[in-house]
């Protein structure tokens, strides 16, 4: 059953295959992300600006645990926003929306970005600092942007004498009309990507970590790479019968993708895949170099 005689039959079946792993992955992501690293009394309660947006289209509750006091942490979020201190997350993305280079992350805490006023953007022209308490949370907020509502707020909470847990909550409300399944997952998903990478800055950055995340310009490499492999296998299924082990080595590469995409694991983890990665590929090529198999073609 491992030969297949016909090409196309093989790359058939292969994309077949990735397109259920896609499809259950995918449909599996929302409800985890709406909810990613909180606990059911993180989703239940409620924080400032909760009563902008009673019935939004998205709602997520994040929560993640610092290794500082909130006092370590707040001069971090406080300055968050663009133009400001960024937002800790990928800047590429965000210029590339914006087309102006006006985000930077923050690699210190600026004393000028402290103490700002409501009213001041955190998204220019967009969304306002609405108001703050200091050491207990930051919230930024509109209820009507061409009709969109949009609440997002950073709560910090003390977890015992030396740690932090950030608890963060956002509504959207969808123009009238505008909100639909398609849309939401896409919002879900996207924003998700973004606000991951700012946990891992903030929480990098108030710990102390001398190279906090993203560090994109690796980021990319390795998610490019990862990608290379993944094509690699693909055609590595059309070229060889033997196809089930090119397909595995695919699989792991689109999941490896997605690890490194939502999961964001740290530099080393993202090498080490990587690296098993290549050599899985490598290995798996080198079998058409066999004169046997030539000859069997």
């Amino acid at each position: 059953m491992r030969r297949i005689e016909n090409k196309w039959l093989r790359l058939l079946y292969g994309f077949l295959i990735m397109l259920v792993f896609m499809g259950i992955t995918f449909s599996a992501l929302p409800s985890w992300i709406e909810t990613y690293g909180a606990s059911e009394n993180d989703v239940k309660a409620v924080y400032p600006g909760d009563e902008i947006i009673p019935e939004p289209s998205i709602i997520w509750t994040h929560g993640l645990t610092i290794a500082a006091p909130p006092e370590k942490v707040w001069p971090w979020i406080v300055q968050i926003g663009q133009s400001r201190g960024g937002f800790y997350s990928y800047t590429f993305i965000e210029n590339m929306i914006s087309q102006d280079q006006s985000y930077q992350n923050a690699s210190m805490v600026n004393p000028q970005f402290q103490h700002p006023q409501p009213g001041d953007f955190i998204i220019n022209n967009m969304l306002p600092i609405k108001e703050y308490k200091d050491g207990k949370y930051f919230l930024a907020a509109t209820d009507d942007f061409f009709g969109m509502g949009w609440t997002w707020s950073w709560n910090l909470q003390a977890s015992g004498s030396d740690s932090t847990r950030l608890i963060i909550r956002m509504k959207i409300k969808a123009p009238e009309g505008g909100s639909n399944p398609v849309m939401n997952w896409f919002l879900n998903a996207g924003g998700f990507v973004m606000e991951k990478a700012m946990l891992r800055g903030i929480k990098e950055r108030a710990e102390g970590q001398s190279l906090p995340s993203p560090i994109e310009p690796l980021e990319i490499v390795i998610w490019v790479a990862t990608l290379l492999t993944g094509l690699i296998s693909g055609w590595l299924v059309f070229r060889q019968k033997d196809w089930l082990l090119p397909l595995g080595i695919g699989v792991v590469s689109l999941a490896a993708l997605l690890v490194f995409t939502f999961i964001q694991p740290s530099l080393v983890w993202r090498i080490v895949i990587l690296s098993v990665l290549i050599i899985a590929v490598w290995q798996c090529a080198k079998r058409e170099e066999n004169p046997k198999e030539k000859e069997q073609k």
